[in-house]
């Protein structure tokens, strides 16, 4: 039985340094801010007052995102190494109360074991911590082949911390609050696909705030990777052993069993990110995780694990075995999980005959394997077996949108004409939604009042590729504006949804479409009457649905008044708005049985092929 009120001790792995110096080295270069975040004040006699807050026995010390590479290797030399002797003197300094993982110069592998050398066996620093990305690199590059090779030798550790990008240094909350956590994951993801995980399996890692979105996205990732290597899904249930999420920013209920979850609670190690994060937020961490005893049934010693115990083993010299317990997820009471809708299923892909016929006519060198035309019978059937009433199919032919200009327009007419047609044999238990190219607005306006007024079409799919746009932009002002007059359903497809997701930026576009709408204003001016239809978020949702609630209320226009408002409806009022909207978006089924020969494009989020 646990304590009502116990005050757990912690050993806090993921507790940043800020120092004068490198802070001043970074303005110096230009780098005046992180994501237009201010840095912080922080000082060695800072953590120390924070860690008595919040009972901290022993900090492990690292460099935050932009990290140490700039200008080039010599430069990043001298900081990797200033930075790297300045957390070993704080370890001097306060004795028993500091380690500290060392920065290396990598993508400059030379360099970078050199450092590793003197940072592990000269500072005597506890591991090595490196960023998602540097300059664009993950960590499955082919180079980084003799790094991973000393560092399994020496069943080091690694830190593995999110860092932006070079074209996204611009979009401000959206990075902390989503696009740095994709990147996590995508690096792990990118390591994975090259083998590492199977070449290096003494290394062990801790990835930083949870691992991103690797916890609820896991089961997608196994799915896609399992037509490239059959064995993956052995692989990493014996890879997860070497595996440690720490706690950082996942404090909410959706989240904190999915850390569970991945592997157990024995691989889940506390981490505050103070020295960036506030004292609000950490507090908050440390209450959730208190809690865990009524909300998630762990005893008053798993609770202690994952606050010291975890960690105190994980700096030991013996591998840790899983010892997995499936635990429900926790979803707040005043909402409903985001689920598909009754028997009616959203995301079908129809392709008819005709449309192949005029593709082909246009460019007969494009690529129709694993595409068949649609059959009704065989639909109906689906439907008959899966206890579905109702389909509502649309368009799915990612090379199709590559077509551009009058090509694409004039198949879209035949597509949405077509689907029309099998819309009118059976409007009771088919549906469809109308195909329009945003990239043409003119065009769109127009296809849009055929497809509904014409045709009678359901719905619209809005086909989207926006992981590479500018900040400011999502779509059109003008087919936004249109959008919001009609009151019909609006499906979220990404263009191109084949592949590994996040490998594939595009795959998981229709949570960041959700996640920029919110923060430019866009959904409360144009889509908070609006049905929208999430396809292909790999299961990721409510794991997502607290951190974009905050940029509901923090949009880029109004973010100070928008703060007051979150900390009233989301603290004191516990209504959040964004979190509730998301929670009741209607998204395409995680778990489904699909015909082994399916005679559409699979309906589905985790799609192994076209």
């Amino acid at each position: 039985m646990t304590v009502k009120g116990k005050t757990y001790q912690k050993w806090d792995v993921h507790h940043h340094v800020v120092p004068d110096f490198y802070v001043n080295e970074l303005k110096n270069l230009g780098i005046a801010d992180v994501s237009k975040i201010k840095w912080p004040q922080w000082s060695p006699e800072y953590s120390v007052k924070m860690m008595e807050m919040f009972h901290i026995e022993k900090a492990f010390l690292s460099i935050s995102s932009p990290g140490i590479f700039f200008k080039d290797g010599a430069y990043s030399q001298k900081l990797s190494r200033r930075c790297n002797e300045y957390i070993a003197q704080m370890a001097q300094d306060y004795p028993g109360k500091f380690g500290g993982f060392a920065s290396t110069t990598l993508p400059d592998v030379s360099a970078a074991l050199k450092e590793l050398e003197y940072a592990l066996d000269t500072l005597k620093l506890d591991g090595v911590g490196l960023m998602s990305n540097v300059d664009g690199k993950y960590l499955g590059d082919k180079a980084y082949r003799e790094f991973y090779a000393e560092l399994d030798r020496r069943g080091a550790i690694i830190y593995l911390h999110p860092n932006g990008r070079a074209r996204q240094e611009d979009h401000r909350l959206l990075n902390p609050l989503y696009l740095w956590q994709n990147d996590t994951t995508r690096t792990v993801i990118d390591f994975i696909k090259s083998g590492y995980h199977r070449d290096y399996p003494h290394i062990r890692w801790i990835f930083s705030h949870g691992g991103g979105i690797l916890p609820p996205l896991y089961k997608t990732l196994i799915r896609s990777l399992q037509g490239e290597h059959s064995h993956i899904e052995a692989e990493l249930a014996r890879w997860k052993s070497q595996l440690f999420l720490d706690t950082a920013s996942k404090a909410f209920d959706e989240q904190i069993p999915q850390l569970l979850n991945f592997s157990d609670e024995r691989h889940v190690v506390f981490g505050s990110d103070l020295g960036w994060a506030n004292k609000m937020a950490v507090a908050t961490l440390v209450k959730s995780y208190s809690a865990l005893d009524s909300k998630s049934g762990l005893s008053e010693a798993q609770i202690e694990d994952i606050f010291i115990g975890n960690a105190r083993r994980l700096f030991g010299p013996d591998m840790v075995a899983v010892e997995q317990t499936e635990r429900p997820v926790v979803i707040s009471s005043q909402s409903r999980p985001a689920r598909a809708v009754g028997n009616v299923e959203y995301h079908y892909h129809c392709v008819p005959q005709k449309v192949i016929d005029t593709v082909q006519a246009i460019d007969p060198s494009f690529d129709f394997a694993g595409v068949s035309a649609w059959d009704e019978r065989q639909t109906l059937e689906w439907m008959r077996q899966n206890g579905y009433d109702k389909v509502m199919v649309s368009l799915d032919l990612p090379q199709v949108w590559q077509l551009g200009g009058y090509d694409l327009v004039r198949i879209l007419r035949v597509y949405n004409e077509e689907v029309a047609k099998v819309r009118q044999k059976d409007a009771q238990q088919l549906g469809a939604f109308g195909a329009v190219d945003v990239q043409q607005p003119l065009y769109a306006l127009s296809e849009i009042d055929y497809c509904l007024n014409e045709l009678k079409l359901d719905g619209i799919c809005l086909s989207i590729d926006i992981s590479a746009t500018p900040f400011e932009k999502l779509l059109d002002e003008r087919i936004m504006a249109k959008l919001s007059t009609l009151h019909v359903p609006v499906l979220i497809h990404p263009v191109d949804s084949t592949g590994i997701p996040l490998l594939n930026e595009n795959y998981l576009d229709a949570i960041y479409f959700v996640a920029k709408a919110f923060y430019l204003g866009a959904y409360k001016k144009y889509f908070s009457q609006s049905q929208l239809i999430l396809t292909h978020t790999g299961g990721v949702l409510p794991y997502l649905a607290q951190p974009l609630n905050i940029l509901f209320y923090l949009t880029v226009k109004h973010p100070m008044s928008g703060g007051s408002r979150y900390l009233w409806d989301s603290m004191v009022m516990h209504d959040p708005k964004g979190y509730n909207i998301l929670m009741n978006t209607i998204v395409d089924e995680e778990e489904q049985t699909w015909p082994d020969q399916p005679i559409i494009m699979k309906a589905r989020k985790e799609k192994s092929s076209q």
